[in-house]
């Protein structure tokens, strides 16, 4: 077998079809004309990145991400602050 290129879309069928049990890695290798060692892979990254996503450290990205969210906003409104207060003052003047 020679080495093709594959689309992502591709890619992600045969990953599809493995995990859904409805093939065997053998029938689909031999179905799309590619090694099992490349489905493999393609399944192993798969597994991974789904594995990544729901992972703790994504967890705490997303409160680190809320954290700094509020604390811009409470820059924000402190800002709003100021320039009303300034505006009052030139008012006056």
């Amino acid at each position: 077998m020679g080495k093709a290129k594959w689309s992502t879309d591709e890619k992600k069928l045969v990953v599809l079809e493995l995990l859904r049990g409805a093939k065997t890695v053998g029938q689909l290798a031999k179905e799309r004309g590619m090694s099992e060692a490349l489905i493999y892979r393609w399944r192993d990254q798969a597994i991974k990145a789904i594995s990544d996503t729901f992972s703790e450290k994504r967890q705490r990205n997303g409160a680190n991400f809320t954290a700094e969210k509020e604390r811009y906003l409470k820059v924000i409104g402190e800002q709003t602050c100021v320039i009303e207060t300034l505006k009052k003052i030139s008012e006056m003047l």
